[in-house]
């Protein structure tokens, strides 16, 4: 499209007359990212203050005006592409840290930060940002919280989400909120990580920083094969030893590494792990032994310690240097970026590498192995049009078996364009229907980050639905005939919080049951109805831990109250019943997972307004979980996502607030 007068004009006021920028050489900078998408936007803003952002998508929205934020374009899936024009928002200038507070552990920034220049202005005071991911030195972490990335860290302390505290947004239409968990309500701060942009623009961030680690100790094994590497993970995860970082590398990539970086990794090697402890010398000395053990245990052949900083900055530097290590073999590398369950990760790895050797492709493999985040770097030309195709077909291959093992077509890099195709491989028809009633609630005009993540006219095939139990099924008929007869259905669990005594309760009490209980992947996937006292002694027979409080009631109503946001970060897969009867299903178990939209943070606080949940599958744990104390039960009050929300899931507003009674 190309942008009218007197809409260029009214930009420029705004902007500024010489950071509103047509000319096709700064249109061509700004055509491509970090993936294989080319598309040429029809104007740049150059974005040097925040508060003109507002005003800016208003001018945008008015004119119907498509617009893309971009700051260091570090996308791998075509995230940062304008496919039908319109304009690119750069929000580089948008670089000031604003305040570290080291007593208070948080720092505010604007999200054009790199992320490494925080790291290391809070190296400095002895503190640490943990999300590191690979493209730190030139990533954004505005950026990182649209992608919701991660890092070598993310095994013991999660991703950018876990590590946001606010976020001050603006939406598509130019209004401002400001996102904090503190706020109540859905966990709208958790639905923003990894939308990429569609739902609005990133201005703020406040940060969780931590005390430095008082010692680390970094070390690398090497192995005979890539499957007994990752197996180690699984070994270390049963023992109650959760690294700081475990990364794998397979014999590709440790030759490609070597002869550029000069990392010091063996290259008779034919699979590396690089693994680090962190915490105090007598805990990592205790957990060293352990590690080395079960290193040996799986055939590792040399078990080295990094003895000097130096040593310990060179092993990491070659890791961080693998994806530029493979660019200098081939004009192009295509990156992977699929998750699954880590129990499955050495059987994924050989149908992997067995799509890789069909397609006769030359391709490293690195991964964040404690997540099941591998990253297979495709190396080829993309002017041999065959081998082209040929690589967007393993691609697709690879994802669809990482769907196939219980996976993700995305565990950090996010959808974009690249992946909106295979987003049916994974969700079902109802599920995808959902995101895109988000989109359409935030962003009705669809101008935000246009054509990205939502894949309708584009699949190439859909996922069958699953067959609901028998209980479920009577609740979602229940709920369906009482919204034909326009009959409101106020959610509750076992009514222990809130102990209303109205009369049109719908409750998931009657889903009572624990389905699984897996010390592989230390998941628990357990009905909404089943009370917090019988799951917390079923763990405890099974000799695992979970961060769940003291109190009664059950695993839904513990979720959907929002008394316990600690359990938002340990929730990875839902099922829930819409107020049209619908159904739907995200997440499952996965230590990472970038494909659509958060629907399991959607839901977390929501009190029943947005569905009701049927079943939450989250994170348990070896060893004895720090728990905070449960808030007490409070009301949530609506705001403006959750007024848009509700009008586009529930306008008849059915699935009505709850309402205390009236004390006598």
């Amino acid at each position: 499209m190309k942008i009218p007068p007197h809409a260029l004009e009214a930009l420029k006021k705004i902007a500024g007359k010489e950071n509103v920028l047509t000319d096709e050489a700064s249109l061509l900078l700004h055509a491509y990212d970090c993936s294989l998408s080319r598309t040429r936007p029809d104007g740049l803003i150059l974005v040097q203050r925040a508060e003109i952002i507002p005003n800016l998508l208003r001018t945008l929205y008015q004119h119907k005006i498509p617009f893309v934020p971009r700051a260091a374009a570090t996308n791998h899936a075509g995230g940062c592409s304008t496919l039908h024009g319109g304009v690119i928002l750069n929000l580089c200038a948008l670089n000031k840290i604003l305040q570290i507070n080291t007593q208070e552990g948080f720092a505010i920034v604007e999200p054009g930060v790199i992320t490494g220049d925080l790291q290391r202005e809070l190296e400095k005071l002895g503190f640490f940002y943990a999300p590191d991911p690979a493209s730190e030195r030139v990533c954004t972490l505005g950026g990182n919280l649209a992608q919701n990335a991660s890092g070598a860290r993310c095994m013991k302390y999660g991703g950018t989400l876990d590590h946001v505290l606010e976020a001050e947004v603006v939406l598509p239409g130019g209004e401002t909120v400001h996102l904090s968990r503190e706020n109540g309500g859905p966990d709208f701060l958790g639905l923003l990580a990894g939308s990429e942009g569609t739902l609005g623009l990133i201005t703020r961030l406040k940060v969780k920083i931590l005390p430095a680690s008082a010692y680390i100790k970094t070390f690398l094994a090497t192995f005979t094969s890539l499957e007994s590497s990752v197996q180690t993970v699984t070994d270390l995860t049963a023992r109650g030893i959760i690294p700081r970082c475990v990364e794998a590398l397979d014999k590709t990539t440790i030759h490609a590494v070597e002869d550029f970086s000069k990392a010091g990794y063996p290259k008779e090697a034919d699979a590396l792990l690089i693994l680090e402890l962190d915490g105090n010398p007598f805990q990592i000395e205790t957990q060293e032994k352990i590690l080395e053990e079960i290193c040996r245990q799986n055939g590792a052949t040399q078990f080295i310690t990094a003895k000097t900083d130096e040593e310990r900055q060179r092993l990491w530097a070659g890791r961080r240097a693998a994806y530029a290590a493979m660019a200098r073999l081939a004009p192009n590398v295509a990156v992977g970026d699929g998750t699954v369950p880590r129990s499955e990760l050495p059987a994924a790895l050989k149908k992997v590498r067995q799509i890789l050797q069909e397609h006769q492709l030359s391709a490293s493999l690195l991964f964040h192995a404690g997540d099941g985040n591998f990253h297979p770097q495709i190396i080829f030309d993309e002017r041999n049009k065959l081998q082209t195709k040929q690589v967007a077909h393993a691609l697709k291959q690879i994802l669809q078996t990482c769907v196939d093992f219980g996976g993700t077509v995305s565990g950090e890099h996010g959808v974009g364009v690249e992946k909106r195709a295979v987003m049916s491989y994974q969700y079902e028809e109802p599920t995808l229907t959902l995101m895109a009633r988000i989109k359409q609630a935030i962003d009705p005009e669809k101008l935000s980050n246009p054509l990205k993540i939502i894949p309708f006219g584009y699949t190439e095939k859909s996922r069958e639905q699953t067959e609901l139990t028998a209980e479920v099924k009577h609740l979602a008929d229940k709920i369906r005939k009482r919204r034909e007869g326009r009959l409101p259905s106020s959610i509750v669990g076992a009514n222990t919080r809130l102990q209303t005594q109205a009369h049109n309760l719908v409750s998931a009490k009657t889903l009572d049951k624990i389905l699984e209980i897996d010390t592989r992947n230390y998941t628990v996937t357990a009905q909404a109805g089943v009370k917090l006292s019988e799951l917390k002694k079923a763990l405890q027979d099974r000799q695992v831990h979970a961060k769940l409080p003291s109190g009664e009631g059950t695993l839904g109503g513990l979720f959907s109250s929002g008394c316990f946001p600690v359990f938002y970060s340990q929730a990875i897969g839902l099922e829930a019943i819409l107020p049209d009867g619908s159904f739907a299903r995200y997440g499952g178990k996965l230590m990472k997972n970038a494909a659509g939209y958060n629907l399991t943070r959607l839901f977390a606080g929501a009190q029943g307004t947005l569905g009701l949940v049927t079943q939450i599958t989250f994170k348990v744990y070896a060893t004895p979980q720090e728990i905070p104390q449960e808030k007490p039960f409070v009301l949530a009050k609506s705001n403006l996502l959750w007024k848009k929300l509700k009008h586009q899931l529930d306008p008849e507003d059915l699935f009505p607030a709850l309402q205390e009674e009236p004390h006598a």
